[in-house]
């Protein structure tokens, strides 16, 4: 059963924002506190992702949720099928570039045949300077970052 978020962790609750810029790596976790990221690491480490793996909100609500008409084993196997579409990616197509594209089988609305759904993975450092992962809609990413591939 996927958890929607994990507990802040202290030192990012002890520093104030005006201390720290918006592309520090501690903004990730203020998302995830805020709700605009959803912690989808425990999942990740079962498909044997070994870094921490965030999804925006929008893709939890339209991806995996779908409108909260789904079960919550509905939502677990939608969780699980994107998160082990993207490690097949990265064993298909190894890359170190920050900003990875890669498909996955959803059903919208629920019921219907699955159709390739474009999504794309943010690579970037966290605290310790350790891979983090964010997963993102096509539509949350502007024009001129989308790789050309």
């Amino acid at each position: 059963m996927p958890v929607p978020a994990e507990p802040a962790a202290e030192s990012a609750a002890s520093e104030q924002p005006s201390e720290r810029d918006l592309s520090s790596p501690f903004s990730v976790q203020r998302a995830i506190d805020s709700g605009a990221l959803i912690d989808v690491t425990s999942t990740a480490k079962q498909v044997g992702l070994s870094c921490p793996v965030a999804m925006t909100k929008p893709l939890w609500e339209t991806g995996i949720a779908a409108g909260k008409t789904l079960t919550e084993e509905e939502q677990s196997a939608r969780l699980r099928d994107v998160l082990m579409a993207f490690r097949l990616r990265l064993t298909a197509h190894p890359t170190t570039a920050p900003l990875i594209d890669f498909p996955a089988l959803l059903a919208f609305p629920q019921g219907a045949v699955p159709q390739l759904v474009p999504l794309f993975a943010l690579v970037q450092p966290d605290e310790h300077n350790q891979a983090m992962v964010t997963l993102l809609l096509p539509t949350e990413i502007a024009t001129s970052v989308i790789p050309m591939n």
